[in-house]
């Protein structure tokens, strides 16, 4: 059995903070190419905007939301 067959995440969508670049933007080509659709959050609007345009050019769908999550109000 392939991982992908082990980790299959067709159908389900996968939430990634910090998903603009580094480790989350691993994480989160890692989570597209397992099936999932991502929505990823980062701080910065500018790199969440390059990384969801890089991602989806690997064919994956993106949704993005610019947010601090150390801020509450946000």
């Amino acid at each position: 059995m392939s991982v992908k067959q082990l980790f299959d995440l067709t159908g389900q969508v996968a939430l990634v903070t910090g998903g603009s670049r580094g480790l989350g933007l691993q994480m989160a080509e890692a989570l597209g190419e397992m099936g999932a659709k991502l929505a990823i959050t980062a701080r910065k609007a500018d790199e969440l905007a390059e990384a969801k345009k890089h991602l989806e050019a690997q064919g994956y769908e993106v949704l993005t939301v610019v947010n601090d999550l150390q801020k509450t109000e946000d």
